[in-house]
């Protein structure tokens, strides 16, 4: 017979919302509930089943069990058992179908991975000699220097070897052409060893202005130039390095000078060149530990800005920089105080966490293993946008089959967060008003439909101008200096 043996166990099985019996989940009193279903076999014998950080799954929960019905029944082939194995999964989870019994072991898992969530600590982002207000204002050295943080010795023997090349190393200080300083080598390896970090504790804010938060709950970052070659990314190459453009994801739709009150639109990529945005967005904060991409945003900043695109490819820089771009944004900010641009992409962060599965007291039962976390980087994951498609909808289980997905894509995933009531529509507006082609999924398909949705945006926002660019001959680019 399966029992509920405690106002613990009635409470989960209660939230998991599943067929379950009704009991006082506020009695402390410890006799046992009859459920619905009996299990035919004892399981108390078997061994627990270890999982690992992927395999907290109902794939996954189904295979096991069906491994464990047949040693059952394997140990007592006299007993027959109605239902076979669903039979044993209603009665372990106490719930009438085997959809709600997948149910229950996914809500266990939601609950085991957010226990194994809180245990990790927020620590402050600390690397030697770097000035992270600089770094991130789009100056300093990391951004004015040119070289590389890391390199493998078979890029250069695939580029012409001895016969181009007087050193061939691991180390990019030792280099022909660009050797990188001390400093940046240095600041390099900081970032790598941080990285590692970063997947095993929560980060706090990395400046003062982070630490404020953002309106939108969103960050963006903008890079107008690669300073590292050999990596496959961007235009750098180790003999022309200079002033080399990023890999090329999205349009600058305009700038505007505080200062003059002037306004510079930049239609085409004459002047601007390959630019590359990448952000992140989060929910409001909350102690429940299920919304591990919140509780790890500035690991996931310090992801995308630090380790992904500055020491892996190089990418460094903010667009106003540039003498010839007009206005001062910082390279990564809170996406209100970004220039407009057509589209970024976007990160995310997941967790992981290894298990334990086991049977006791006829109860299923899934445990976390301490100390196994671990934080997870990865492309971020979200809707296309529909015009009027509002949370309510989303809570429709038949209205979410008109979304599609579309991931690695900013505006997407702010979409969702949106559907998900993570972030407010008055957030999205913040958004929108820098994310021009928010409403406009098209902007991923082509360098034309960007540049068709920036000048849109742009004649609908300053009537009567027209989405030409304009010279920049007497505005040094922005308040931010080398």
């Amino acid at each position: 017979m399966l029992f509920f043996r405690s106002a613990t166990t009635l409470a989960f099985f209660a939230t998991a919302a599943v067929n379950v019996v009704d009991a006082d989940a506020n009695s402390d009193v410890e006799e046992p509930v009859k459920a619905l279903k009996t299990l035919c076999y004892d399981y108390s014998e078997l061994p627990s089943v270890d999982l690992g950080p992927d395999e907290c799954t109902v794939r996954k929960f189904n295979k096991i069990t069906k491994d464990l019905f047949a040693m059952a029944r394997a140990e007592n082939p006299g007993v027959q058992c109605k239902g076979g194995v669903k039979n044993e999964r209603m009665a372990m989870t106490g719930t009438l179908t085997q959809k709600d019994a997948e149910n229950v072991f996914k809500e266990m898992c939601k609950l085991q991975l957010s226990e194994a969530a809180k245990e990790l600590e927020a620590i402050d982002q600390v690397i030697t000699g770097v000035d992270l207000d600089e770094f991130y204002a789009g100056s300093g050295f990391l951004n004015n220097e040119t070289g590389n943080f890391q390199q493998d010795p078979e890029s250069f023997l695939k580029m012409g070897g001895y016969n181009k090349y007087n050193v061939i190393s691991d180390d990019p200080r030792t280099n022909d052409h660009y050797p990188t300083t001390e400093r940046s080598y240095d600041a390099g390896q900081a970032v790598k060893a941080l990285y590692s970090e970063s997947t095993k504790n929560y980060f706090a804010a990395p400046t003062s202005e982070f630490e404020e938060g953002c309106a939108s709950n969103t960050v963006m970052c903008c890079w107008n130039r690669d300073r590292q070659y050999f990596d496959k990314q961007g235009n750098c190459k180790s003999g022309d390095c200079a002033r080399q453009d990023p890999g090329d994801n999205t349009d600058l739709c305009w700038t505007e000078d505080k200062e003059t009150d002037e306004v510079y639109p930049w239609p085409g990529d004459k002047t601007e060149g390959d630019l590359h945005c990448h952000g992140i967005s989060w929910g409001e904060d909350d102690e429940s530990g299920l919304d591990i991409n919140s509780m790890a945003k500035w690991n996931s900043l310090f992801y995308v800005s630090m380790y992904d695109h500055m020491y892996d490819r190089g990418y460094v820089g903010s667009i106003t920089i540039d003498s010839e771009i007009a206005g001062s944004h910082p390279m990564c900010g809170c996406i209100e105080e970004m220039a407009p641009v057509a589209r970024a992409d976007c990160n995310q962060v997941s967790g992981g966490a290894n298990y334990k599965l086991s049977i006791e007291d006829d109860i299923l039962k899934v445990e976390k293993v301490e100390g196994t976390f671990e934080l997870e980087f990865e492309a971020c994951e979200g809707f296309k946008f529909i015009e009027d498609f509002t949370p309510d909808d989303f809570e429709n289980a038949e209205e979410k089959k008109e979304l599609k997905s579309s991931n690695n894509d900013l505006a997407a995933f702010v979409f969702k967060q949106y559907l998900k009531g993570k972030i407010s529509s008055t957030q999205v507006s913040l958004v929108e008003e820098t994310l021009i082609g928010y409403r406009n999924p098209d902007v991923n398909n082509s360098d034309k439909n960007r540049e068709e949705a920036c000048a849109g945006a742009f004649e609908k926002k300053f009537e009567g101008r027209p989405y030409e660019e304009r010279v920049v001959s007497d505005v040094v680019g922005g308040s931010i200096s080398a």
